[in-house]
């Protein structure tokens, strides 16, 4: 049995579950407080109100100031060997990797040619069984005012990436314009036993809000959102904001 157990202001809050030998389960960007939008999570609640990060400012610490422009573009494949070292990815293109997530050769003996174009070479892998917490990529801010769709590769396979499976894998891509606090689902992903490519228009909500752009960027993240049996791997390649 796990247990968290937080005070504030002398109420107690208790984060309480039982799991499985060897499952881990956890909790994150934890707020408490009276600030309106949690400061976006770009800064501190305090008594007089949000007091903001470096390159933040305004009420609620939404506007992005700093010098640094966002990128309007993302265009990652995994090819280019421009992380540290042979399996990791290029980290300018993220913010966070977690769940044993690493990079290797797909297997592309069994793709038809619908999907042979959309994951080849090199892709991101994850453990989907791998009890290490949670199982997410998550995107650096991006300026998405110029981007109309985003498309990827989704792929679900045994250890051995050559091989399908029927068990199934469930993934969500979502997105967040507050540093995580919200998460908005995009799409569930589910097994279909072959590679598939997924091309979607941006919603008109993320768009809006592109069209304001006084507050900072848009992230995206590929969450495994239900525990898989350990020999099952999920990946991820050719993702495309444009």
């Amino acid at each position: 049995m796990g247990e968290f157990v937080f005070s504030f202001n002398g109420t107690q809050f208790r984060w309480i579950g039982t799991q499985l030998k060897d499952e881990r389960w956890s909790i994150n960007s934890l707020f408490i407080g009276e600030c309106p939008q949690y400061c976006h999570d770009r800064g501190l609640c305090t008594v007089s109100g949000c007091q903001c990060a470096i390159d933040y400012s305004g009420t609620y610490c939404e506007k992005y100031v700093g010098k640094e422009l966002l990128p309007i573009w993302f265009n990652e494949t995994f090819d280019d060997g421009s992380g540290e070292g042979a399996n990791a990815p290029n980290l300018n293109n993220w913010m966070k990797l977690s769940g044993d997530g690493h990079i290797r050769h797909v297997c592309d003996e069994n793709f038809n040619n619908n999907t042979n174009n959309y994951l080849s070479g090199q892709a991101l892998h994850f453990n989907a069984g791998c009890g290490c917490g949670q199982v997410e990529a998550i995107t650096r801010e991006l300026n998405i005012s110029q981007a109309t769709t985003i498309s990827f590769a989704f792929h679900v396979t045994l250890e051995d990436n050559c091989l399908f499976t029927t068990n199934n894998v469930t993934v969500a891509l979502e997105w967040t314009s507050d540093e995580g606090i919200t998460w908005k689902r995009l799409i569930t992903l589910y097994n279909q036993e072959h590679a598939q490519f997924v091309n979607m228009t941006l919603p008109t909500e993320m768009k809006d809000l592109a069209e304001n752009r006084t507050s900072s960027g848009v992230r995206f993240r590929w969450t495994q959102i239900e525990h898989a049996t350990n020999d099952l791997y999920w990946s991820i390649d050719n993702i495309r904001l444009e």
